[in-house]
């Protein structure tokens, strides 16, 4: 083995890697939203306007969009954080239950979101769209439309993770409620010595 990564850490939890020769990747922020303290909040409603105006429409993913998705995660994602297909799949067994929507205009994928619940915790785990038609309200309906899959299972706290730098990321979470959390996470690696 040439070079180890470590997934998401705590710092606590990173310590140990670090003492035994792993170094420091990347930063990530940690955000929360509270649907307990939200039920009444904008999600609760339909698929966004500017999704349905557009003629744009939220899907349950299906294997034959698996190809373009990877293509948008691919371009929407540097090289170390690309799904792949197992990627993809590891994301939604990451959970006991998972919700994978793909953003579609006349059927084609622009966009997709993979969330998932652990008892009364939700994740958004995966949210990638198409960089050719960011900011057009795509990210905001699949965010909503996870929010509210989690809610109507009775999650209490939805988290998600997004690169320290990854400025255009952050402000979108923290724009529709997402708060940063004290602590981060960090991704460690270890390479061997050549």
């Amino acid at each position: 083995m040439r070079s180890a990564v470590t997934p998401a850490l705590s710092p606590l939890d990173g310590q140990a890697f670090l003492q035994a020769g792993f170094r420091l990747h990347e930063r990530l922020h940690l955000l929360a939203y509270r649907l307990d303290e939200r039920r009444t909040h904008r999600f609760m409603q339909p698929e966004s306007h500017l999704a349905r105006s557009e003629g744009r429409t939220l899907k349950p993913g299906r294997p034959w969009h698996r190809r373009v998705v990877l293509d948008i995660d691919r371009r929407a994602f540097e090289p170390f954080w690309q799904f792949d297909t197992n990627s993809l799949s590891e994301a939604r067994r990451a959970t006991p239950t998972s919700h994978y929507r793909v953003a579609l205009e006349k059927g084609t994928p622009l966009g997709y979101a993979v969330t998932g619940r652990a008892g009364d915790r939700g994740y958004l785990q995966r949210l990638a769209v198409d960089p050719d038609v960011q900011s057009g309200g795509l990210g905001s309906a699949l965010v909503h439309d996870s929010l509210r899959w989690l809610n109507d299972r009775g999650v209490g706290t939805a988290m998600v993770n997004t690169q320290e730098r990854n400025t255009r990321a952050l402000g979108l979470y923290e724009h529709l409620g997402f708060r940063r959390q004290p602590e981060g996470l960090l991704v460690l690696r270890w390479d061997a010595e050549q």
